[in-house]
């Protein structure tokens, strides 16, 4: 069996932008899975697929409320993180 390091996980769900923006979004609290659609323009399975992917890196959780499921942040800190990993790219770009 195939161990995969939670570091490579992180990377990989960080390796689309659309699933980067779904992060951000999330800045402002929790959100349905129906809301990431519209507003990012792509299929609801695609935001159910890119969602999973971020839970199963541990950057989100979900929680059950009737039949919708509620999605946030794993760690409130997250974004400063994604932020200073911006900075650092941005500078080693330029």
């Amino acid at each position: 069996m195939r161990e995969t390091n939670s570091l490579t996980l992180v990377g990989k769900a960080l390796a689309h932008p659309l699933r980067e923006r779904m992060l951000w979004m999330l800045d402002e609290g929790e959100l349905c899975g129906c809301e990431f659609a519209p507003e990012l323009g792509i299929d609801p399975s695609i935001v159910s697929r890119y969602l999973g992917t971020l839970e199963r890196a541990g950057l989100v959780t979900s929680r059950r409320e009737g039949v919708r499921v509620l999605w946030q942040l794993a760690d409130p800190q997250l974004l400063d993180v994604l932020t200073q990993l911006a900075m650092l790219t941005r500078a080693k770009v330029a």
